[in-house]
C-alpha cells in the first residue's frame, strides 16, 4: 500500500509542477492577447483542448470526467489573466447558474441576474464581459425572452452550453396530497405539466422569475402547502428536501444556453449561425428567402418568429444553422438573402460545445 501511495504522491507533485508551468505560459499568452486586444476567453481554442484531450484520453478516466478536470484548470487559469465578469440569468443554484459553471468554473466571479433582459442590459453597459441566458430547450422550443433580447441589444452569441435538465418536486410537505401551491417559471411548468395535472390536480400553480427564485420563497416560508418545481442542486443550497426526483414529462429534456457579449467568434470545428430578418408581406416570401439555404447545401436547425414591436402585424424571423459566418457556402446564401429580407443581422456565429451531445 504504502508503495503505491509513494507513486501517487510523485505523480501529485509532477502535476502541480505541470500545472502552474501551463499557468505561466497561458500568462504571457494573455500578455500577447492583451497587446493584440484580443479577447482572454477564446471558445475556439476551448473546443480545440476539449477535443485534444479527448483524443489524448487513454480511457481509464471517461472524457467527461476529464473535461471536467480541465474545466476547472482553465477556469483558474482565466481568472489569472485578468478580470473575466460573467453574469447569469436566475439565482445562485438555477439551472442557468449550473449552465455558467460548467462553461466558466468555479474560479471566476458569476453573479446573478433577476431577467433575461437585465444580463443583456449589463453587458451592453459592459458591467459584465458575458453573459449565460437560456435558448432553447428540446421539449419546449425557443426561449422568446432571449430571442426577444437578441433583436434589442447589439450584442453576439459567442458560445453554447448544453444541459441537461432534470427538474425536481422541493418542499417539506411528506405527500402530494397537502400540497396546495407550486412555484416555478413558466418554462419548467411547461416541462413538468402533465406531471403535475396528474399527481397534484389540486395544487395552483404560481409563476415565478426563475426556478431558483422559487425555491427561495418557498423555502422561506417553509410550508407543507407549498413547493417548488427546480433542480436538486436549488433545493440543497435553500435547504428545502426533494420529495419527488426526475419529474419531466420526457426524460430526454435538455436546454442550451448561449455566452452573449460584444466578441465575435472565430471558427472553430463544429460551429452553429443564427440569423434574424424581416420579410415583406407577399406570398412566398419566406420560401424565397430560405431557397439560398438549400441551393448552398446548408443544413437549418430550426426557425422561429417573434413579433416586431416596431412595426404593427409584422415579424422577425429567427434561422438556426449549421455551419459559421466564414464559410464561403454560408457567405454566399447569405449574400441572396440579404436582397430578398429586411433588418437581415447575423446574431452570432459560435462554435458548439459537443456534437456528440445533440
Amino acid at each position: 500500500m504504502k508503495q503505491w501511495r509513494d507513486q501517487i504522491d510523485r505523480i501529485d507533485a509532477e502535476i502541480v509542477r505541470l500545472i502552474g508551468q501551463r499557468a505561466e505560459i497561458a500568462r504571457e499568452i494573455a500578455s500577447a492577447k492583451s497587446k493584440d486586444n484580443l479577447p482572454l476567453y477564446q471558445p475556439d481554442r476551448e473546443q480545440q483542448v476539449y477535443d485534444k484531450i479527448a483524443r489524448l484520453n487513454p480511457g481509464i478516466i471517461d472524457d467527461a470526467s476529464l473535461r471536467n478536470v480541465y474545466r476547472e484548470i482553465m477556469s483558474a487559469t482565466l481568472k489569472l489573466e485578468g478580470s473575466l465578469q460573467v453574469g447569469y440569468f436566475g439565482a445562485e443554484g438555477s439551472f442557468t447558474h449550473q449552465a455558467a459553471l460548467k462553461k466558466f468554473g468555479r474560479s471566476l466571479s458569476l453573479a446573478p441576474f433577476r431577467t433575461i433582459d437585465d444580463v443583456f442590459q449589463a453587458v451592453q453597459k459592459r458591467e459584465i464581459k458575458y453573459g449565460v441566458v437560456p435558448i432553447e430547450n428540446s421539449t419546449e422550443g425557443m426561449v422568446k425572452a432571449t430571442l426577444d433580447a437578441l433583436v434589442k441589444y447589439d450584442l453576439h452569441i459567442y458560445s453554447d452550453i448544453l444541459l441537461q435538465i432534470r427538474q425536481s418536486l422541493l418542499t417539506i410537505a411528506k405527500d402530494t396530497a397537502t400540497i396546495e401551491k407550486v412555484f416555478t417559471h413558466p418554462q419548467a411548468y411547461a416541462q413538468v405539466k402533465n406531471f403535475l395535472h396528474k399527481q397534484l390536480p389540486q395544487a395552483e400553480w404560481i409563476e415565478t422569475s426563475s426556478t431558483s427564485e422559487a425555491v427561495r420563497l418557498v423555502a422561506q416560508e417553509n410550508s407543507d402547502r407549498l413547493a417548488a418545481v427546480a433542480s436538486e442542486v436549488a433545493g440543497e443550497l435553500y435547504g428545502l428536501p426533494s420529495l419527488m426526483q426526475d419529474i419531466t414529462d420526457y426524460k430526454r429534456n435538455f436546454t442550451r444556453f448561449v455566452v452573449i457579449g460584444y466578441d465575435i467568434a472565430k471558427r472553430a470545428e463544429r460551429n452553429r449561425t443564427m440569423i434574424s430578418f424581416n420579410l415583406p408581406d407577399s406570398t412566398g416570401s419566406l420560401y424565397r428567402a430560405l431557397a439560398p439555404l438549400y441551393e448552398h447545401k446548408i443544413n437549418m436547425r430550426g426557425i422561429e418568429s417573434r413579433p416586431d414591436r416596431s412595426q404593427l402585424w409584422s415579424y422577425i424571423f429567427f434561422v438556426d444553422l449549421e455551419g459559421h459566418n466564414e464559410d464561403a457556402n454560408i457567405q454566399a446564401a447569405f449574400t441572396e438573402m440579404r436582397a430578398l429580407t429586411a433588418g437581415f443581422r447575423i446574431l452570432g456565429s459560435y462554435p458548439v460545445e459537443v456534437a456528440a451531445e445533440e
